[in-house]
């Protein structure tokens, strides 16, 4: 087993160690968390990548949560097409939440194979330009069919996640990671498309660290409730001036889920930020006390919630660890974006966490 450390114009690269291992290898599997239409376009080019894409014994992944944008998907289809017999999918995640986020390879050879795992994605910065790390091992004939068969039951589990590069769903995903590079690289006015590519990784990640939120719910409107600017910005995504539509699931004490509750919201120039809550309908808002929403972000525009009253399992936990963890002066409320383990430890019967 051999670590290298990618430098910036250094001469050992995973692109060198990928040609490598790829020559001579007669199968094997790669799963990427992203991908750039430089990174694939400069992998393809070699002729070991092609010859052994082309002979339909490698599967390749690659991940949608990010970076991989309609230019990535244009240069897979054309690989596609170049390479008939080649086994290219694109992972469309589940959950949100969560990344998609392995890079690892392993080519079979006679021998038995070898592995490339490490930091480095698919893009010309993970393959050659970036500081990267990465592991390469060589493995015997039986550990490589152990991982052969390891890789054929992942591929089982997930198979219906798998798509083709020309799946709506594929091609929706990717439009919407252009637009957010776009937006990114407006903010920053970064013209470097690898390093654009870590900003927009990164930002992906950091939200996907912090899919809970927990808010006290202010004396309001009957069935709303508010938020301030940034939890209706960051957490639910909604853009100013722009409509978004969410979708809401109630989750019930013993776990079941209520019926989706379809909300549209266009924020305005004003201190509330409202969505409709159907848990909170009818409800005459507690004199002296406030109820306690805490959602789940579980896809782009998805989310579960439990609403605790005064008085009910989980609400005096809850509002412990928020006294306890976030200072609010007056009568201000709280709208903390937290992980699952703040969650598990604030309450840990939360029946959300019985997904």
């Amino acid at each position: 087993m051999t670590l290298t450390l990618q430098v910036p114009g250094g001469k050992k690269t995973l692109h060198d160690a990928l040609v490598a291992a790829a020559t001579g290898a007669t199968g094997g599997f790669a799963a990427f968390a992203f991908a750039t239409s430089t990174g694939i376009d400069t992998a393809l080019a070699e002729p070991p990548v092609r010859k052994l894409l082309s002979a339909g014994e490698f599967q390749l992944v690659i991940g949608l949560d990010a970076i991989t944008d309609t230019a990535a998907v244009a240069a897979l289809k054309a690989a596609k097409v170049a390479l008939p017999n080649a086994s290219i999918s694109l992972f469309y995640n589940p959950k949100g939440g969560v990344l998609y986020h392995p890079k690892t390879i392993f080519f079979k050879r006679p021998a038995g194979g070898r592995c490339l795992t490490g930091s480095g994605n698919l893009t010309l910065g993970g393959l050659r330009n970036n500081w990267e790390a990465f592991w390469k091992a060589d493995v015997s004939v039986h550990d490589a069919a152990a991982l052969e068969a390891q890789w054929a039951q992942w591929v089982a589990d997930h198979k219906d996640n798998l798509l083709p590069a020309d799946d709506p769903r594929v091609i929706a995903q990717a439009a919407l990671n252009a637009k957010t590079r776009a937006k990114i690289q407006k903010a920053v006015k970064e013209t470097d498309a690898e390093a654009l590519a870590a900003l927009e990784e990164g930002a992906a990640e950091a939200a996907s660290l912090n899919p809970f939120l927990i808010a006290e719910v202010p004396k309001n409107r009957p069935g709303q409730a508010d938020f301030g600017i940034d939890t209706y910005q960051g957490f639910f995504g909604v853009t100013i001036g722009k409509p978004r539509e969410v979708t809401f699931y109630q989750v019930m004490p013993d776990g079941s889920l209520a019926a989706p509750e379809h909300r549209h919201a266009v924020a305005v120039k004003s201190s509330n930020y409202r969505f409709e809550v159907e848990a909170l309908s009818g409800l005459s808002h507690p004199a002296n006390d406030h109820f306690i929403l805490v959602f789940e972000r579980i896809g782009k525009s998805e989310y579960r919630y439990v609403l605790l009253k005064p008085g009910e399992v989980g609400h005096e936990s809850v509002q412990k660890f928020l006294n306890d963890n976030y200072f609010v002066s007056g009568n201000s409320k709280r709208r903390v974006v937290v992980t699952q383990s703040d969650v598990q430890a604030a309450w840990a019967d939360n029946p959300l966490l019985l997904h």
